[in-house]
């Protein structure tokens, strides 16, 4: 019996209530302004800021902060920080290469920005994890011949990403392994889906797959060659069955799916004192809370159609 993660599962128990229901969630996008609507947030216990965006990142930021201050060793619960850190080193790539804002930055992971961008500037990664620092060494070779594009940088940090996790990953908690192979499932259903709409290659559609999940080349190959049609052809669970249905609603739906699926797999064993995931389902719940505040924040000041937002909303953890 693991007493350190049986004491912070009874730490995030105590932390559920102040998690936004329903309800809570339906009261501030009934709000008839964007001041009603912080000032309900307030209520509800997130901090304050001179723009909404400016609450939401304290948000994101304090979420982080407690998830770390939860990570409990052994299970695999770091690697939910790498997707942080290769986020940043995206927005920071861009931003070396490109010119590009680094508004988009998220909370920071295992890694700190400064560490993120002086690699980048000064060529010397070894505080980066490997697959990052090649990652970067290939960004600027691309560079170098004038062959580098902003997509270049998401698919190769996208892999480098993954690489990362899968080199720890079975060493984590059989959830933890199940929760990123079935994110990898769900994100190469999308690229081959995507690829075989957009006429890409057999070739560059490939290179762009993800190195992770339980569905293979050659499964995710027929979801290129037959799109929506593929789920009677592709072997594969019902989550992913449906994830090949519900892909031809466009990118919005299918990112809602994907979220909503990957959170009710962690919500499965909220009650399960003994395992890592209701420390992140916590976690991730949080996020996904937020990004619909965000969702509800940016209708009430660009006066989009109620109805609109609804359908994107993400599924609650409680």
């Amino acid at each position: 019996m693991d007493a350190g993660l049986l004491y912070q599962n009874a730490l995030i128990k105590s932390r559920e209530g102040m998690l936004l229901s329903a309800d809570r969630l339906q009261r501030i996008a009934d709000a008839d302004t964007l001041d009603d609507a912080v000032r309900l947030l307030a209520e509800a216990g997130y901090p304050s800021g001179e723009t909404y965006e400016d609450i939401l990142f304290a948000a994101e930021r304090e979420a982080s902060l407690f998830f770390k201050s939860c990570l409990t060793k052994g299970y695999g619960l770091e690697l939910f920080l790498t997707a942080d850190d290769f986020h940043n080193a995206k927005v920071a790539a861009k931003a070396f290469f490109f010119g590009g804002s680094k508004e988009a930055y998220k909370p920071e992971g295992q890694l700190t920005y400064a560490v993120i961008e002086s690699a980048l500037e000064s060529g010397e990664t070894k505080a980066l994890p490997t697959a990052m620092a090649e990652a970067f060494a290939a960004l600027k070779k691309l560079s170098s011949r004038d062959a580098l594009y902003p997509s270049s940088v998401d698919v190769l940090l996208d892999k480098a990403a993954y690489q990362t996790v899968q080199s720890s990953l079975n060493k984590a908690d059989k959830v933890i392994q199940k929760y990123f192979a079935l994110l990898a499932d769900l994100k190469n259903v999308s690229v081959a889906y995507r690829a075989g709409k957009a006429s890409l290659s057999r070739e560059k559609t490939q290179d762009m797959l993800l190195p992770a999940g339980t569905l293979g080349v050659k499964d995710l190959m027929k979801v290129y060659e037959f799109g929506e049609d593929a789920a009677d052809k592709v072997r594969a669970d019902s989550v992913l069955q449906e994830a090949l249905l519900r892909i031809k609603e466009g990118t919005a739906a299918y990112e809602k799916y994907m979220e909503d699926a990957l959170i009710s797999l962690l919500k499965k064993q909220r009650y399960n004192m003994f395992s890592p995931a209701p420390i992140a389902g916590f976690y991730i719940g949080k996020l996904r809370e937020i990004k619909n505040v965000r969702l509800i924040l940016a209708r009430i000041a660009n006066g989009v159609d109620k109805e609109i937002i609804k359908k994107r909303m993400r599924e609650l953890y409680v």
